[in-house]
């Protein structure tokens, strides 16, 4: 008797774990609904495709449909599939690497106001990507988004500070920027914090 109800127990098991990978294979995959919905030109499930063929996710990886999913949002004016696309032209991922192009997609997003997009359009001033070297500029526009509460800028602007890149070396200021990106749980910035009152 008992044998009889641990088999039946083992076999209702076994048929719950395929209704529910056929459940989460056929039912709340949203690939085909997402693609539908791309396809007639919804921006944010066109971003959202090129994000399914970047990441795997319900589909095999594929970053050269990856990239063209992203080309058409950001025509399209999708911001952060601009942002992507730019991050794609930078690295050469999916397309042949462009730093015009990764500079220009920049430029669009940051022009929204994006935060992730100006402080890459600031690293791209900085470090000459795309545009004629401009350090006073990439620093500017770092500066803003710092000041305008980006931790990541924070803790940028604080490197810049704690190496007297582009500024004068000012490690006061630099603790500063790290401390306000800390607070705002920057990673990053905890670890600076770290090393430098380890020097003192």
């Amino acid at each position: 008797m008992e044998l009889l109800e641990t088999r039946t127990a083992i076999t209702l098991i076994f048929v719950l774990a395929v209704a529910l990978f056929f459940l989460h294979k056929y039912v709340s995959n949203p690939f085909k609904s997402t693609l539908k919905k791309a396809s007639q030109g919804d921006s944010e499930a066109q971003y959202q495709m090129g994000q399914f063929f970047y990441r795997g996710k319900y589909t095999d990886p594929d970053v050269k449909q990856a990239f063209n999913w992203f080309s058409i949002a950001a025509y399209n004016g999708h911001v952060r599939a601009q942002v992507a696309l730019a991050g794609l032209y930078n690295a050469g991922v999916g397309c042949v690497q462009n730093f015009a192009q990764c500079f220009h997609w920049y430029r669009t997003a940051a022009e929204t106001g994006d935060f992730e997009a100006r402080i890459n359009l600031a690293v791209c001033y900085l470090k000459g990507i795309g545009i004629k070297k401009d350090p006073k500029k990439g620093f500017d526009l770092m500066k803003k988004a710092a000041d305008e509460r980006s931790p990541l800028a924070q803790t940028l602007l604080g490197d810049l500070y704690e190496k007297g890149e582009v500024v004068t070396k000012d490690e006061t200021l630099a603790m500063k920027y790290y401390l306000l990106a800390a607070k705002q749980g920057e990673p990053f910035a905890k670890k600076r914090i770290e090393s430098m009152r380890m020097k003192r």
